[in-house]
């Protein structure tokens, strides 16, 4: 009698299983999706989408404005007619959610609602503080509802922000052109006076701009180098400033100078030299071998004297091999044309000769 393996009647009934599966998933379609989410998310229907509250917590969205948190422990539907949801930063507990005409916000532990939706405007919770709009005009509130902060801050069209990160908030001029930072006491600790703020180097750091000037703030809130015309980005521990000239200078975060002077890269710059060449190739015949010219020439490529040095930009400038710098990053591009001659794009698309010393000769 020819003895079958346990092991392949397992392999086969598994396939087997698996291929009624595929089948019955085709057959059935959607349906067995839907059922699946009646199962396991607590879906009482055609669910367009659903959200993961918390392992017990699911928001389902029916695709017409009847979405709602429902409960898969206990099958109970904890607050309906949500249109839509905002989740809190960090450890904060409420989430921020919409009926559709108002907000308010509800308990991402367990799903009922903890205030109400009565502002035409809120943002979500973060460090404990969440800012909402009343009658035009932002305050800041705890978990309980309470307004801990009024400044009297009206709302302004297409401002976005006025959520807490590492203690402070980023709040705005009444008309709008101006920020500065707000702390949780609710005291204007950076005056209202920049264009621009960004937190930075978790938390840590704050970019401030005003017009084309920039610095940093540290810890303390104070700048770490005085506003000059420049750009900022903070990469890791090092703070690099590209200058108005397209020079780098590079900060620690205590904003102390450790390079006044950063280059990116430099490249060899390469000429075409006057004489032209022929290239040849070996051909064999009758056991001779001889070389014979090929149609093609070339000018063989030489290495100039200058380097050219990448900067702040991508500018380029002239320097020696030994690192003497020849000029200052002014061009856009920069390539060889003798052995110390050099083509040099400028800024307004122009070109320029320029010489190894660095003087423009044409």
């Amino acid at each position: 009698m020819k003895k079958v393996s346990v092991k392949k009647v397992y392999v086969a009934g598994a396939a087997t299983i698996v291929g009624f599966l595929a089948l019955f998933l085709l057959v059935e379609g959607a349906g067995v999706f839907n059922r699946i989410r009646q199962v396991v998310f607590g879906c009482d229907g055609d669910c367009y989408d659903y959200t993961f509250i918390n392992r017990h917590l699911y928001l389902h969205d029916h695709g017409d404005g009847r979405a709602y948190v429902i409960n898969t422990i206990t099958g109970e539907k904890t607050l309906k007619n949500v249109a839509w949801i905002a989740k809190p930063q960090g450890s904060d507990s409420l989430i921020c959610f919409s009926d559709g005409k108002k907000r308010g916000y509800f308990s991402k532990n367990t799903g009922k609602m903890v205030i109400e939706p009565k502002y035409d405007r809120a943002w979500i919770f973060s460090e404990g503080i969440a800012s909402v709009e009343e009658n035009g005009f932002i305050k800041f509130i705890d978990q309980t509802g309470k307004v801990i902060i009024d400044k009297k801050m009206p709302y302004i069209t297409g401002m976005q922000g006025y959520v807490f990160h590492g203690g402070y908030c980023i709040v705005d001029s009444d008309d709008g052109r101006y920020c500065g930072l707000m702390d949780r006491a609710g005291n204007i600790v950076v005056p209202l006076e920049y264009s621009f703020i960004r937190p930075y180097n978790d938390l840590e750091h704050w970019v401030v701009e005003k017009d084309k000037e920039a610095t940093v703030l540290g810890k303390n809130l104070l700048p770490l180098f005085p506003m000059t015309e420049c750009s900022v980005s903070i990469d890791e521990d090092v703070i690099s400033v590209t200058m108005a000239d397209h020079t780098i200078r590079q900060y620690d975060m205590e904003g102390k100078l450790i390079n006044d002077f950063y280059i990116i890269g430099t490249r060899l710059l390469e000429y075409k030299k006057d004489e032209i060449l022929y290239r040849t190739e070996t051909r064999d015949e009758d056991g001779e071998e001889y070389a014979v010219p090929v149609i093609n020439s070339y000018h063989p490529l030489a290495t100039a004297r200058l380097r050219a040095y990448i900067a702040g930009d991508f500018y380029e400038g002239l320097m020696t091999a030994d690192g003497h710098i020849v000029t200052m990053p002014l061009y856009k591009n920069i390539e060889a044309i003798g052995p110390d001659l050099y083509l040099c794009t400028c800024t307004n698309s122009d070109k320029v000769v320029v010489n190894g010393k660095g003087v423009v000769v044409r």
